[in-house]
């Protein structure tokens, strides 16, 4: 059977609330695009207004999946802390 690894990628985009919000996910996510936990994969991120948005590159599938699955596992945390602290906020 042949090699099936080849070069993948995926391009997400993330539509915020708000500007400031996406600005917030946005500084929390930066150091992890910086600092790629494996060499098989690498992160982009850019901002533009309310728009998050994610360009993933990997070496094969597995890879991709894994980058991705972090990517959203810590979008949902980042989400979850985000909602708890807005609603402790005096109004």
């Amino acid at each position: 059977m042949g090699n099936l690894r080849s070069k993948c990628s995926v391009l997400v985009k993330l539509e915020f609330p708000s500007v400031k919000e996406a600005r917030i996910f946005w500084e929390a996510l930066k150091l992890e695009t910086e600092s790629p936990a494996t060499p098989r994969s690498h992160v982009r991120m850019e901002q533009k207004g309310s728009l998050l948005i994610f360009s993933f590159e990997a070496t094969d599938t597995t890879a991709l999946r894994a980058s991705l699955n972090s990517y959203l596992s810590w979008m949902h945390l980042l989400k979850s802390l985000y909602d708890v602290l807005v609603e402790e906020e005096p109004h």
